[in-house]
């Protein structure tokens, strides 16, 4: 009779094949989950760091093009009321102004545009990189099980991207508190009905990794997060490569103010 009951329990203790697939898929969902998180910190580090870069460069360097541009202007309109019957020079002025114009317009456009999205630095503590994964862990949209839980997930999700941005972390704590104390947190019952939900999320979850390596290699293909590591590089060896490329726009300034000058 004791063995009958000790092979009883043992009975009890074998899974069904669903139960171990979804075992399985668990485990993969998790170590996705952990990657994603480590992707996501990486897109939006990588986005803010290129954004405060970008606003870096304007100040020091892309107000400076300003003067530049309207300077030769000034240069080419002068030249074309002294020769009001040569039409190249006509074409060359109009040209030169409107160069002149369009690069005023552009920064300041860029310059109102990230002093608005910029409050400080982004320079990311270890602390507030390790609290953003737990959330993204918890909270990613791709763990949506149906529309308006994706939904409201997203929204979360960019409240958190934004306060990652903003170095907010006590922000951060209370979302994930608030999130861990909410039902959107609870896990649904059922083996069918979880393993249907975790195969979709990480059929989900997969999609959404493959995005963010295509946006993390568009932005590093662009000029300005070239530019960016350019800079870094060179400050490893002490240099300043945009102070050095705005000595050169200095110079340039100078010259172009003489050649006015001698134009009057």
């Amino acid at each position: 009779m004791k063995n009958d009951t000790t092979m009883d329990a043992r009975i009890k203790k074998i899974n069904s094949p669903e139960e171990d697939e979804l075992e399985l898929k668990r485990i993969e969902l998790t170590k996705l989950l952990e990657l994603l998180a480590e992707k996501e910190l990486e897109l939006t580090t990588l986005r803010n760091s290129v954004l405060h870069f970008e606003h870096r460069y304007l100040m020091e360097v892309g107000i400076k093009y300003v003067e530049l541009d309207e300077i030769n202007a000034q240069i080419a309109e002068k030249i074309a009321r002294k020769n009001p019957q040569d039409t190249v020079f006509q074409k060359e002025s109009e040209i030169a102004r409107e160069t002149a114009n369009s690069t005023a317009r552009e920064f300041r456009s860029n310059k109102i545009l990230k002093e608005e999205e910029l409050s400080k630095d982004f320079k990311p503590s270890e602390e507030i990189k390790k609290l953003y994964r737990q959330i993204a862990v918890k909270i990613h949209p791709d763990k949506a099980t149906n529309a308006s839980e994706r939904e409201y997930r997203t929204k979360l999700m960019a409240e958190v991207n934004n306060a990652y941005a903003a170095g907010d972390i006590e922000r951060l704590r209370q979302i994930l508190q608030e999130w861990e104390s909410s039902p959107a947190s609870v896990i649904g019952e059922g083996i069918a009905v979880d393993l249907v939900r975790t195969i979709r999320s990480i059929s989900q979850i997969k999609g959404r990794l493959k995005t963010i390596e295509k946006e993390i290699k568009t932005i590093k293909e662009t000029e300005m997060h070239k530019m960016m590591m350019q800079v870094q590089e060179a400050e490893k060896s002490g240099r300043d490569l945009l102070s050095e490329l705005a000595d050169k726009i200095d110079s340039d300034i100078q010259l172009a103010k003489e050649r006015l000058e001698g134009l009057a």
